[in-house]
Parts: structure tokens; C-alpha cells; sequence
């Protein structure tokens, strides 16, 4: 590049030019960083987990409505023919 160019380039350029030592402090990333990087892993690991019992409530909910009639039928058939057995010993004990 040439120097007039440059010196022109450099007047219009407003955006501020960022040396790679600002960038990083030498300790590594600031306390308040830390902490708030930590906060937000455990607000996403408890949001995940809420999420998937939720999810799992709801994936059960909705099987046992779609089963339930089925399931209401089943014990009531069941009842009435331990209903009948009991009468049948019971008069089969009787004699």
C-alpha cells in the first residue's frame, strides 16, 4: 500500500482497531465472566432437565389416554369373571 492511500484509509476506517494484548487480559478471562459462564451452564442444565420431565410427563400422559379405554374394558371383564368364579365355588362348596 502506498502512503497517501494509507493515511486517507486510516482517517475514514471507524472502526476502532483492537491490539490482540487488549484482547486478552494476561490473568486469562475476568472473575464476572467466570461466574456468569458458570450461571448459564446451570440455568441450561436445569432448563434441559425440566424439559425432559416434562416431556416424559406428557409422552406418559398421553399413552395412558390412548390406552385407558382399552385398559377399563380389560379390568371390567376381569372383575365380572372373578365375580362368576366366586359364585361357582361358592355353590360348588355349597353341595
Amino acid at each position: 500500500m502506498n502512503g497517501p492511500f494509507k493515511t486517507v484509509s486510516d482517517r475514514i476506517c471507524s472502526t476502532p482497531i483492537i491490539k490482540a494484548a487488549d484482547a486478552i487480559p494476561a490473568s486469562g478471562a475476568p472473575r464476572k465472566t467466570r461466574s456468569m459462564l458458570i450461571a448459564l451452564v446451570a440455568l441450561a442444565v436445569v432448563s434441559s432437565l425440566a424439559a425432559e420431565m416434562a416431556y416424559g410427563y406428557f409422552a406418559d400422559r398421553y399413552e395412558m389416554s390412548w390406552v385407558r379405554p382399552e385398559l377399563a374394558e380389560h379390568a371390567a371383564i376381569v372383575r365380572v369373571l372373578g365375580r362368576l368364579r366366586e359364585k361357582r365355588a361358592s355353590n360348588l362348596n355349597a353341595r
